[in-house]
């Protein structure tokens, strides 16, 4: 369009100024035709008039031959300035200036020529004698008006279409040129859109002149390091997006203005615990944190804060993020779910604080009866032997302490391999509650068996069994209702290849102690008046653990019931197939213990 556009104002003003000087170019041109016809003329005078002698008459008769006849008026002004002409039609007084300036030039020996005379194109040359002396002058003054305006616009009419062709068969080459070096740049053009879509393996192909090859060849390296950088940001974005999604803390980030530009999804989760939130600005919590933030952001410095909510514990830290030279130009901030190591903090300094105890109690108990012995302040032979009885008690109580003590660091460490056997259960259970029976009838509780006669063989270690059911049995005894009864019961889960155990009596405690009652050292008597360590069900617990078993305790109508799982041993692909809903024991389990029932025995299947 560029060239076009310069072309056809090229020729436009071509046109311009051939119509504004073209009259000029016309009649200078008759100028110079005419001085040719003057000189003939002023020397055929010269040999004729002049030479030869003949006298004007004769002269004037030779105006009208054809050899001297011109489409111009002829005017021979001899020297006394007698002029003759051929011009009928034109007045002498019209070109009588014309003539008088044309006549004192030509008399002094110039020629003479004048395309603007308000009478037309005139020229004039001097008439000379055999001895070269200027004896006349010869004037043609050729009369323009509108045959002059008519050739110009005869020539105009006969330029235009002749400009036209020109400019068509100028256009055709420039076309050609300009489709053939212009090519190669729409073919990079076309590829910089397609680059700017997201298509960033095009190419363009090399072709064309030296400058568009050249170009070519540009924009491909830079495709190819385009493309290579923009894959490599591309892995990095998607590790770092990988990384931080991963990572258990939440992370949010903001700019200069504490607008959220990123975040993880484990902000969310921390935050409200519904990962369905587009942002984390639209939860209520954020708030304390972007006051935090906006701290952070006006004094350019990393602050803590800990926000409760909901029984949660979150701690948040919150740094500035500054550019390269220095300038603040967001922050970062980090929220870890420190719930769980406020309680690990507060059992570890719980479990202090009750070994102390614990240990405290029978130390203290020997110490001032030994005491009161050794200071002779006990002489009655009786009451020496029951202050004697004292401590032997408390030591064992005291022995039997760290026993638990380390009982359940050894099963907490790990150390501690169990061995499984065939066992049958029914002589385990029947043992146990025979021999518990005797012990319980001092309080004034009976501990029975529910559970037919028969063979109830597991894969299980024996002497673990053993310990779990005294454990349960006697903590029964100690804790349940006076007069209650303590059952042992016994079913098969047609589900999964396990027995059900379960170990219930009346008993009164707290729905909130039922939370903790597998912790060590917690009691329901949180005055610590009832006797035992504290740490029985945690060992029960553990060692169910290892046995890759679960105990579950249920709180139902006032009967308190620990329920745990064996495996059932099967030999040649035998399978149980005896279900819950018919129990091996009576009365049968109320629907709330078989849902727990089932949903341990479903945790148990994935223990590792």
């Amino acid at each position: 369009m560029l060239i076009l556009g310069t072309v056809l104002l090229f020729i436009a003003g071509i046109i311009v100024l051939f119509s504004i000087f073209g009259n000029d170019i016309y009649f200078d041109f008759k100028a110079e035709e005419l001085m040719p016809r003057a000189r003939i003329l002023s020397r055929q005078l010269t040999e004729e008039y002049y030479q030869k002698g003949l006298d004007l008459n004769s002269l004037e008769k030779r105006f009208y031959l054809s050899d001297l006849q011109s489409d111009s008026s002829i005017y021979i002004v001899d020297a006394t300035g007698r002029v003759l002409t051929n011009d009928a039609d034109l007045s002498i007084d019209k070109v009588n200036d014309v003539i008088t300036e044309f006549f004192s030039g030509v008399m002094s020996g110039n020629e003479m020529s004048d395309s603007r005379t308000h009478a037309g194109v005139a020229v004039g040359t001097p008439i000379r004698d055999s001895n070269g002396n200027t004896v006349g002058a010869v004037i043609l003054i050729q009369h323009t008006g509108g045959i002059a305006r008519k050739s110009v616009d005869a020539l105009s009419m006969k330029f235009a279409p002749l400009t036209i062709l020109v400019l068509v068969l100028a256009l055709l080459p420039i076309i050609i040129v300009f489709i053939y070096s212009t090519k190669p740049l729409r073919s990079i053009s076309d590829a910089a859109i397609e680059m700017a879509k997201g298509d960033l393996s095009i190419r363009t192909k090399v072709s064309g002149g030296f400058v568009s090859k050249h170009l070519a060849q540009s924009f491909n390296t830079l495709a190819i390091a385009l493309e290579s950088n923009i894959d490599t940001l591309i892995i990095e974005r998607n590790r770092l997006s990988a990384i931080i999604g991963g990572i258990a803390e939440g992370i949010i980030a903001v700019d200069k203005n504490a607008m959220i530009t990123q975040f993880n999804p484990s902000a969310i989760m921390l935050l409200c615990g519904d990962s369905s939130i587009e942002s984390p600005a639209d939860l209520p919590l954020y708030s304390e944190i972007s006051k935090v933030i906006i701290s952070v952001l006006d004094g350019d410095k990393a602050e803590r804060a800990l926000i409760k909510n909901n029984g949660r514990t979150l701690s948040t830290t919150v740094a500035p993020i500054h550019e390269d030279n220095g300038t603040l130009c967001g922050a970062v901030a980090m929220i870890r779910d420190i719930t769980e190591s406020e309680r690990l903090e507060q059992t570890r300094k719980d479990y202090v604080a009750n070994v102390s105890h614990e240990l405290r109690t029978p130390l203290a108990s020997i110490r001032s009866i030994s005491d009161a012995l050794n200071d002779g302040l006990i002489t009655d032979e009786e009451d020496k032997k029951r202050y004697y009885g004292y401590i032997q008690r408390e030591s064992m109580r005291l022995s039997d302490l760290i026993d638990d003590l380390l009982e359940l660091s050894r099963l907490q460490s790990g150390g501690v391999a169990f061995t499984k056997e065939r066992v049958e259960l029914y002589e385990i259970l029947y043992d146990i509650a025979d021999v518990m029976n005797e012990s319980a009838h001092n309080r004034g509780i009976s501990v029975r068996l529910l559970a037919p006669e028969g063979e109830y063989l597991s894969e299980t270690n024996s002497a673990r069994i053993e310990q779990i059911l005294v454990a349960l049995v006697d903590n029964a005894i100690k804790h349940g209702d006076d007069g209650c009864t303590v059952d042992i019961e016994l079913f098969l889960s047609q589900r999964d290849n396990k027995y059900i155990l379960a170990v219930s009596n009346a008993a009164t405690i707290a729905p909130i102690d039922l939370e903790h009652i597998f912790e060590r050292f917690y009691k329901a008597d949180h005055a610590h008046a009832v006797e035992g360590t504290g740490l029985g069900l945690a060992i029960v617990s553990e060692v169910l653990n290892l046995l890759g078993e679960r105990i579950c305790v249920d709180y139902t109508n006032g009967i308190i019931r620990f329920i745990f799982t064996v495996e059932r041993y099967a030999s040649d692909g035998e399978h149980p197939n005896i279900s819950i809903d018919s129990p091996a024991s009576s009365p049968p389990l109320p629907p709330v213990i078989k849902a727990k029932i089932h949903s341990m025995i479903a945790e148990s299947k994935h223990y590792d």
